[in-house]
């Protein structure tokens, strides 16, 4: 396990194949365990991949040939491989802007406070 995790840690991105179910959702919660502070998506398309999908920080299910069980298992559903790139840029997008108001009105609202004091 250390071993394979000093080599998993120095990839950006792992991609799991020929893995049962359970492996799967074990090598997710392995990195959610090892580095904490990293967001973990997983991709699945199928039922073999509902474990994994739900071990991971955001789970992506494509509803494709092999039934609806990885899109009902998962934080967000998608017909096809290639919307994956809209899906992050434009929700990501999203969420980098309504941190960042969130933020500014946290700031703001303690200098008023503040000020009134």
């Amino acid at each position: 396990r250390r071993l394979f995790m000093e080599v998993a840690c120095a990839a950006p991105t792992i991609i799991c194949c020929r893995c049962t179910p359970t492996q799967k959702a074990e090598i997710v919660r392995l990195i959610r365990q090892t580095l904490p502070h990293v967001c973990t998506a997983a991709i699945g398309d199928g039922g073999n991949d509902v474990g994994m999908i739900q071990a991971a920080h955001v789970g992506i299910g494509i509803a494709g040939r092999e039934g609806q069980q990885a899109a009902l298992a998962s934080d967000f559903s998608l017909e096809q491989f290639c919307h994956l790139s809209r899906l992050v840029l434009w929700h990501g997008r999203n969420c980098y802007l309504r941190s960042a108001t969130l933020s500014q009105f946290i700031i703001h609202r303690g200098l008023i406070i503040s000020i009134i004091h």
